[in-house]
């Protein structure tokens, strides 16, 4: 039932504002009362499946804006701190870094077997490290 006096209140003062009209004081201790105990437009201080929607919806175009403007996948920059764990072969390092220009400062990779391990499994593995070493990534 407070979800529907929620709604209801949200919906009179709407209406009281456009038309100009005086909130009634009921109306307003009930907003405020909402208010302190901190879940004025929310069930029990928890975010609408609508509004965790919107939130998504707004992360992702923000990635896409990024991806657009920056030219790289899911608004990756240089000027980011990345951190990659459990990498194969390096390679998706690698990657980042020659998108950023050779600019590898900023990332910071590991494998998930040993050093020695690694090399053994991905043959390739020997020279994605030197080159990332080159580029200034650890």
């Amino acid at each position: 039932m407070c979800a529907k006096k929620g709604r209801v209140a949200r919906i009179l003062t709407t209406l009281h504002r456009v038309s100009g009209t005086p909130i009634s004081e009921a109306l307003k201790r009930r907003q405020f009362s909402a208010k302190q105990r901190g879940d004025a437009g929310t069930h029990n201080g928890e975010k609408s499946e609508w509004r965790k929607r919107k939130e998504r919806e707004q992360r992702k175009a923000q990635f896409q804006d990024a991806a657009i403007q920056t030219g790289l996948p899911q608004g990756y920059h240089s000027g980011m701190n990345i951190l990659l764990v459990g990498e194969g072969n390096l390679s998706f390092a690698l990657a980042l870094v020659t998108l950023f220009g050779g600019e590898g400062a900023n990332v910071l990779a590991t494998t998930l077997d040993r050093h020695g391990l690694a090399r053994a499994a991905y043959p390739d593995c020997r020279d994605i490290e030197e080159s990332l070493e080159a580029a200034g990534a650890a």
